[in-house]
């Protein structure tokens, strides 16, 4: 066996530690392919939209007082901040669903949002979130108070987002008497609404409630003088349709009126559709005494 010459080895040698280095040091070198940048998230806009509209629901007077929507293109979160008002003696809340609309897109509050109830004569407030998707704007927006068959309100959020209807009472001022036989009646005011606020409830959307408030005298002398009852007054519509005053406990004044007494501020409630407008009359009857209208218009 020949042996090879010493200075082949040591070559030899050096060969295998130098090829041994490299690949121990090339486990520590960088990879040469493209990293992959992370894609940046999407800058949500904050913006708040100061409203202040107020709206008449339920009995109770409902402001809008702002909404914030902060949003990308993926959605986001929209806060709309109520504060309610509670002019009736008792207390109430507001059962009519609070809904944001964008379009066709109808969403509800989240489960964490609560409309408290509100104390009788006080105030209370709420902030409702909604969460939407895919919508990255609410310009077009609004809210709505109420759902079918009932009234319900809108309240656009920008003036591009069409008209609000916030039902607000029209105050009526009327006047003129009328006597059948010794029952005197004397108008002294109206009222138009859609809701009934001793009852908190909103009326179907074809219905408003027409509260007329009036004076009664007795003209006769009968000692035991004379028990006034909602059979002794009626409305007769435009159309020549006559209306009874509701029969729910809350809606007509029934009085004794004594011999030659007035009794002041009386009242009854009639249901009439909604928007009529016209010529109505106030009607007096007393037994078999000649019927007697008293003439007011609306509109």
């Amino acid at each position: 066996m020949t042996r090879a010459p010493k200075h082949r080895l040591a070559l030899l040698a050096a060969v295998v530690v130098a090829a041994l280095t490299v690949a121990a040091c090339g486990e520590d070198l960088p990879s040469l392919a493209a990293t992959a940048q992370p894609t940046p998230e999407p800058t949500a806009k904050v913006t708040t939209y100061e409203l202040g509209t107020k709206v008449w629901y339920e009995g109770l007077e409902v402001e809008v007082v702002s909404v914030t929507s902060t949003l990308d293109a993926r959605g986001g979160p929209v806060e709309v901040v109520l504060r309610m008002k509670n002019p009736t003696d008792q207390d109430s809340s507001l059962d009519g669903p609070v809904t944001l609309l964008i379009g066709t897109v109808r969403a509800d509050p989240t489960r964490e949002s609560e409309v408290p109830e509100v104390p009788a004569g006080g105030s209370a407030a709420a902030t409702l979130t909604y969460e939407l998707q895919g919508i990255a704007s609410i310009d077009l927006g609004r809210i709505e108070i109420g759902a079918g068959p009932l009234h319900v309100a809108s309240v656009p959020i920008t003036p591009f987002a069409g008209t609000p209807v916030v039902f607000e009472p029209q105050q009526l001022a009327l006047r003129g008497n009328g006597a059948s036989g010794t029952l005197k009646i004397t108008l002294k005011s109206g009222v138009l609404r859609s809701d009934l606020p001793d009852w908190s409830q909103e009326l179907d959307a074809g219905l408003q409630a027409l509260t007329i408030t009036y004076d009664a005298t007795y003209t006769g002398t009968f000692s035991g003088g004379f028990a006034f009852t909602g059979d002794n007054v009626a409305l007769k519509l435009p159309n020549g349709t006559v209306v009874e005053a509701r029969r729910d406990g809350h809606s007509q004044s029934v009085e004794l009126i004594g011999a030659t007494k007035n009794k002041a501020g009386l009242s009854s409630r009639f249901e009439i559709p909604a928007g009529l407008t016209g010529t109505f009359n106030f009607l007096v009857r007393n037994g078999s005494s000649p019927v007697k209208a008293i003439p007011f218009t609306i509109g």
